[in-house]
């Protein structure tokens, strides 16, 4: 595999160019997790893509958002900044329509991540974009929390004697960062379970201790699925990390124990 472009001088393409896209095989990292063995997974990675523009049968430049459903199962996911450049080399290409262009970008994403692709791309006026959702639950950031810990520690997570049924809780707090480039990545934080309680503080707890930790996004809530679903050993789980846009892209991880899909899930933030 070719170098890692993260961590390069972007060379800003002026024509249409696939190979650009670059991929990350899922499977060394959940290899070490020991997840397929330990626990199921299912879910999705939800990007938008806020900077797409084409030109139109006549040269025309047209501007949209896209919206990219990766599946979790997929062998291979895309490296961030390999798909920013990669969506520039579409810049000068002409296209019939919008549909025709997200026909393109799914077809090649597809072939990338031996997985299908769905992309949809839709006006800068679309009133689904002009609607923020708040995170589902009640927030964790009020606890009281003495934090010292700074690289994930799955042992701050400690679980109460309680039964629930369909908790949701979220936290602003989490941070990140690249592993390539070292820069900080922030999310918001999600998580929707039943059975035993957990402990909020501890919950609180771990959560920050990501701080310091180097990963990808997707390698990040995976890790926090395993740990959670390891330790607290929850009957139903969904986890999820909502991060903020860099490089015109926000990515948005979710995973459960269960099938889930993007359309319990597909909700913009404020930070987003």
């Amino acid at each position: 595999m070719d170098k890692n472009p993260l961590g390069e001088k972007p060379n800003f393409p002026d024509k249409y160019d696939p190979d650009i896209l670059y991929p990350i095989p899922r499977w060394p990292s959940r290899s070490l997790l020991d997840i397929d063995k330990k626990v199921p997974l299912h879910g999705f990675d939800f990007w938008r893509a806020y900077e797409l523009s084409w030109l139109n049968a006549v040269g025309k430049p047209e501007v949209g958002v896209g919206e990219l459903f990766f599946d979790a199962r997929s062998e291979n996911l895309v490296e961030s900044k390999s798909l920013k450049l990669y969506l520039n080399s579409l810049n000068n290409e002409r296209f019939a329509s919008s549909q025709e262009f997200a026909a393109r970008i799914a077809s090649d994403l597809t072939g990338v991540t031996r997985s299908e692709v769905e992309v949809i791309v839709k006006s800068c006026t679309d009133e689904s974009l002009l609607t923020l959702d708040k995170p589902p639950g009640t927030c964790l950031d009020q606890h009281e929390v003495e934090i010292s810990t700074y690289l994930p520690d799955a042992s701050l997570l400690q679980s109460g004697e309680q039964e629930l049924n369909s908790v949701s809780l979220f936290s602003d707090l989490f941070r990140s960062n690249c592993p390539i480039t070292g820069q900080p990545d922030w999310a918001t934080f999600m998580i929707e379970y039943s059975g035993v309680e957990i402990d909020e503080n501890s919950l609180l707890a771990y959560i920050c201790s990501f701080r310091q930790h180097q990963g990808y996004h997707e390698e990040c809530v995976e890790l926090i699925f395993r740990d959670i679903m390891m330790h607290c050993h929850p009957t139903d789980l969904i986890v999820g990390l909502n991060y903020t846009r860099r490089g015109g892209l926000d990515i948005n991880s979710f995973r459960s124990n269960n099938h889930i899909s993007p359309d319990q899930l597909s909700f913009r933030l404020a930070r987003q």
